[in-house]
C-alpha cells in the first residue's frame, strides 16, 4: 500500500467536538482498510481566506492536522468523498508520498549518473563532424 499523506483543516470546536471529528475521520480511514502511522496536531491557525463548510457556515480559524496514512488508490478517494461529507471538516486532501530516492553508492552498488558509455570512436567521429559543420559555418560567413 502506497503512503499518504491526510491533511485536514477542522473547525475549531472544543476539546471534547475535536476528539469526536478525530475518531470519525480515523473511522473513516479504517473503513476504507488504512493504516495510520501517525497524527499530528498543529494547532489552530488563522486560515488564508474566509472558508465556508458543508454546511454554508463560515470560518475564518481552523484546525490544522496531519496524518500519515498507508491505503490504496482505490481506497483512498472513497476515504476523502466519505471526509469531505462531514459537516465538521472545513477541507480535507490527500497527498500520495513518494518513496526517498536512495543513492546506489550508499547501498553498496555501483555509482551510474545517468553517463552513456560511448566507445571512443563514436566519440572521436561525433567530435570531427562537430568541428567541421563549425568550419563549413565560419568558411560561408566570410564570403
Amino acid at each position: 500500500m502506497p503512503p499518504y499523506e491526510v491533511s485536514i483543516l477542522a473547525k475549531a470546536l472544543a476539546k471534547t467536538e475535536t476528539v469526536q471529528v478525530l475518531k470519525r475521520v480515523c473511522q473513516t480511514i479504517w473503513r476504507g482498510e488504512g493504516i495510520i502511522k501517525k497524527v499530528e496536531n498543529l494547532g489552530i491557525r488563522e486560515t488564508p481566506y474566509v472558508m465556508s463548510t458543508n454546511d454554508g457556515q463560515k470560518c475564518r480559524e481552523a484546525r490544522y492536522i496531519t496524518m500519515d496514512v498507508d491505503m490504496t488508490v482505490p481506497n483512498s478517494k472513497f476515504v476523502l468523498s466519505e471526509m469531505r461529507k462531514d459537516f465538521d471538516l472545513i477541507r480535507s486532501n490527500a497527498i500520495r508520498l513518494d518513496n526517498e530516492f536512495i543513492r546506489p553508492c550508499s547501498t553498496g552498488k555501483e555509482c551510474v549518473f545517468g553517463e552513456d558509455m560511448i566507445d571512443e570512436t563514436k566519440r572521436r567521429n561525433w567530435k570531427r563532424n562537430k568541428l567541421k559543420k563549425t568550419y563549413m559555418r565560419t568558411q560561408n560567413r566570410e564570403k
